[in-house]
C-alpha cells in the first residue's frame, strides 16, 4: 500500500514539474531610436552624423534565462538566430520549468569551435547553412558575427562597411526585464536600436573594416553596450488574434494547409508572415483586401503567423504542423 501511495506521489510530481514547463519565446523588435527600423532611412549617431544603414544582419547564440529569484536556465545550445534588418525577430526559445522571467543572457556570434566548422555541413535553411549575402569567412575566420553596411556623408554616397568576427570578440551579454506571461508563453521582448550600433564612430570618413580591432571592434562593443534593451513586444500573447476576434489562424495542429480568416473590411492590406521555431523567415504573403488566406508550411514543427499592418503588429498565432 505504501509503495503504490509513494508510486502516486511520483507520478504527480512529474505531472506538476511537465504542467510547469512553458515556452519561452524571444522577440526582438528593429529601432531607430525611437522610430521603427527601415532601411534607408536618415538616422544620426551620438556624434550628430547623418547615415542610411542598407544591410544589418547578426547572429544570436548560447543563451541562458534567467528566471525566478535569480536562477539561470541554459537554453539548448543548437538554437541560433539569424536576425535580419527586414524581419523582426520571433523564436522560440524551448520549453522550460519557469514561472517568472528576470532576464537573458546571449552572445552576438557564433561560439568555438562551431565558429570555425564547416558551414556547408549545415542543412538548407539552418541560420549557420550558407547565406546570400554570405555570413562566413571561410574556415579559419569564421563567421560574421555582425554585417553592418550603409552609407553617410553630406550626400549619402559615402559607403561604409563593418563586418565583425573571431572568437576572441565573442562577447556575452545581460539584459534585465520582465518577462511577459500569456497562458502557457512567457514573452522576452528586446529593442534593438541600430543608431547605437555606430556610437562613436566617424561614419563620414567611409570605414571599411573587415576583422578584429577598428570599427568592427567597436560593433560588437556598441551591441554588448548600448544596443539592446527592455522592450515592448508585437502583442500581448500568442492568444492576442484570437482573442480579439480580429482574424481566425486554423486549424491548429495542422497537417501543413493553414487557413486565416480575417474579419470583413478589417484592414486592406495585410502581411502575414510565417517564421520557423528558430525565427527564420518561411513566408510572406501579401492580404490584398482578401478576407481568406490559406498558407502551406510543407515540413513537421512548430511555427509562427505573424500579422501586421504597415509597421503595426496585430499579433502572433503559434501553429503546429504534423
Amino acid at each position: 500500500m505504501k509503495k503504490t501511495l509513494l508510486s502516486l506521489i511520483v507520478i504527480l510530481l512529474a505531472t506538476l514539474k511537465i504542467q510547469a514547463q512553458k515556452d519561452v519565446v524571444l522577440t526582438v523588435k528593429h529601432m531607430l531610436g525611437d522610430q521603427v527600423f527601415a532601411f534607408n532611412e536618415l538616422a544620426s549617431n551620438d556624434l550628430g552624423q547623418t547615415f542610411e544603414i542598407t544591410r544589418i544582419d547578426y547572429y544570436m547564440s548560447q543563451f541562458t534565462i534567467i528566471h525566478d529569484g535569480g536562477l539561470e536556465t541554459s537554453v539548448n545550445s543548437d538554437v541560433y538566430i539569424l536576425a535580419k534588418g527586414n524581419a523582426n525577430v520571433v523564436a522560440n526559445l524551448g520549453s522550460y520549468n519557469v514561472d517568472v522571467v528576470e532576464g537573458i543572457k546571449f552572445h552576438i556570434g557564433v561560439e568555438a569551435p562551431t565558429n570555425n566548422g564547416d558551414m556547408t555541413l549545415w542543412p538548407a535553411g539552418h541560420p549557420l547553412a550558407p547565406q546570400a549575402p554570405s555570413m562566413n569567412w571561410g574556415w579559419t575566420a569564421g563567421y560574421r558575427f555582425v554585417a553592418l553596411e550603409g552609407k553617410a556623408g553630406v550626400s549619402m554616397n559615402t559607403g561604409f562597411e563593418m563586418h565583425s568576427l573571431f572568437n576572441v570578440n565573442y562577447f556575452s551579454q545581460t539584459i534585465m526585464l520582465d518577462g511577459v506571461n500569456s497562458e502557457n508563453e512567457i514573452y522576452i521582448n528586446l529593442d534593438a536600436d541600430y543608431t547605437e550600433v555606430l556610437r562613436g564612430i566617424n561614419v563620414q570618413a567611409g570605414p571599411i573594416d573587415h576583422g578584429v580591432n577598428a570599427t568592427d571592434l567597436t560593433v560588437l562593443e556598441n551591441f554588448k553596450n548600448y544596443v539592446f534593451s527592455p522592450g515592448s513586444g508585437f502583442s500581448t500573447g500568442i492568444g492576442q488574434l484570437n482573442k480579439q476576434n480580429l482574424i481566425r489562424v486554423y486549424p491548429n495542429p495542422s497537417n501543413g494547409l493553414i487557413n486565416v480568416n480575417l474579419n470583413e473590411g478589417f484592414y486592406d492590406d495585410v502581411l502575414l508572415s510565417i517564421y520557423s521555431i528558430d525565427g527564420r523567415l518561411i513566408n510572406e504573403v501579401i492580404a490584398n483586401s482578401q478576407k481568406n488566406i490559406m498558407l502551406n508550411i510543407e515540413s513537421r514543427g512548430i511555427y509562427f503567423v505573424k500579422v501586421q499592418s504597415e509597421a503595426n503588429t496585430i499579433g502572433i498565432q503559434k501553429i503546429v504542423v504534423n
